[in-house]
């Protein structure tokens, strides 16, 4: 099985785009070449009988970095054709992305899958890919909309543009169709098409644990989770390997405690391979008090990918008397994989004088991304001293510590941010505009060409 539906997304006339200073599109569709067209004209071809004018004005769109066509393609989200829902979303997923080239760039180690779909790709990247405006309801709304398409395609990608769109109004307590949106996704993940099962326990876990950021907002779509996560749990069985382990991951990602008994007996059978390390990481993130000693054995292990991990649990846990027990027998370690992890649990439970520890990480490639995780899952409160690495020597760190604050920083952060746009090294000036989107809303371009 692959990580992405079997289609393509069809033929359609590509358009090249060119926008004046006026904010006028010029087309290079045949019989258009030359003349400037109004956004207005484009947007009224959205409605337009005829599917392949109605294409024309989605690709038109797609790249032109006006939110305000957000809404008028929505409507196209449940167009009668499969092609036209396709791009629609596709346009929706393009139009709030920060940077389509360095999602696909980033992606390419995580999905293998050649002709992957954009909305597949920027869920794949995960925190950052989007700018600061968020979707608007009508946009949301088509895409739960959507995901009940009788083609495959439309409700695979559909799943993925929710699951990348619909979290930040989620955390905001501002998506009303949460409880729909899940209803909908229950249906996919008994899918007969595994593509299909793996996006919507993907798509579950992503909601759900926006949902887990603000609970107070969102106390009816969390009323779904226990059941979600026991249907999750048995996708931990499926025949697809890819859903198992995903299902393991977003059980972790839920923190989903009845999951806590399979989680440790497949670690007990599987070890240290895939399987094992998917469950352990999953146990991790449940930071369930009674795994705490399964934590502690492990760590006494030789194996520092599986000591980082158990390490990890026990700084969620929050267990006072776990992490001074774990902080006398790591007097000695010498593992940087695992020093790192320490700095990790000891700011977990509110001390970050080993925050540096962390940040070193950027330097080497293969800590990089278990870097960036660490400081996203910390989040705001280590924002003010993070922005203190923003100037140090070394272009790897500088460049890592800014895409982090675009994530968790707030407008406090931008000076720090925009003070590197100009940077000498192009990676980092690279993170400073992408983070600069992720922080500074975009506000509407309302001159038009009359």
């Amino acid at each position: 099985m692959t990580m992405t539906a079997s289609h393509r997304h069809g033929a359609v006339i590509l358009a090249l785009l060119f926008f004046t200073a006026q904010a006028g599109v010029r087309s290079a569709v045949p019989g258009l070449t030359g003349r400037q067209i109004a956004f207005e004209e484009v947007v009224a071809n959205l409605k337009v009988g005829d599917p392949r004018v109605r294409l024309d004005a989605l690709n038109l769109l797609r790249d032109s970095g006006f939110l305000e066509a957000a809404v008028p393609v929505a409507a196209l989200l449940t167009d009668p054709v499969g092609d036209v829902q396709v791009l629609a979303i596709d346009v929706e997923v393009k139009l709030f992305l920060v940077d389509e080239a360095y999602t696909r760039a980033m992606t390419k180690s995580i999905v293998k899958q050649s002709g992957a779909t954009l909305p597949l790709l920027a869920f794949a990247q995960g925190p950052g890919a989007v700018i600061a405006n968020p979707a608007p309801a009508a946009v949301l709304n088509g895409l739960v909309a959507a995901m009940a398409s009788p083609m495959l395609h439309v409700r695979y990608d559909a799943a993925y543009a929710l699951g990348l769109l619909a979290p930040a109004a989620i955390t905001r307590g501002q998506f009303r169709e949460g409880r729909a949106a899940v209803g909908r996704l229950m249906v996919l993940i008994k899918d007969p098409n595994a593509s299909v099962r793996l996006a919507a326990t993907h798509v579950l876990g992503r909601l759900l644990g926006a949902a887990m950021q603000n609970p107070k907002a969102n106390a009816g779509l969390l009323e779904t989770k226990a059941e979600v996560g026991d249907h999750i749990i048995s996708g931990m069985n499926d025949p697809d390997e890819l859903i198992r382990l995903s299902s393991m991951g977003v059980v972790g990602e839920i923190r989903h405690e009845r999951a806590v008994q399979s989680l440790t007996d497949l670690v007990g059978y599987y070890k240290s391979d895939k399987n094992g390390m998917a469950a352990l990481d999953a146990l991790a993130h449940i930071a369930h008090a009674s795994s705490n000693s399964v934590f502690t054995g492990l760590y006494e292990g030789n194996n520092e990918q599986v000591r980082a991990l158990a390490v990890d649990g026990i700084g969620r846990t929050g267990d006072a008397a776990a992490m001074y027990n774990l902080q006398i027998r790591a007097a000695k370690e010498r593992s940087d994989v695992v020093k790192q992890a320490l700095a990790f649990a000891k700011a977990r439970n509110g001390d970050f004088s080993g925050l540096a520890s962390i940040v070193e990480g950027f330097r080497r490639d293969d800590l990089q991304a278990r870097t960036f995780d660490y400081l996203v899952e910390l989040g705001a409160p280590i924002a003010p001293s993070l922005a203190g690495y923003a100037t140090h020597q070394d272009a790897k760190i500088r460049a890592g510590v800014i895409e982090v604050l675009g994530i968790i920083g707030n407008q406090a952060s931008l000076a720090a941010i925009e003070g590197l746009i100009s940077d000498k090294d192009r990676l980092v000036s690279s993170a400073a505009r992408r983070s600069q989107k992720r922080l500074a809303v975009r506000l509407p371009m309302t001159t038009r060409i009359s």
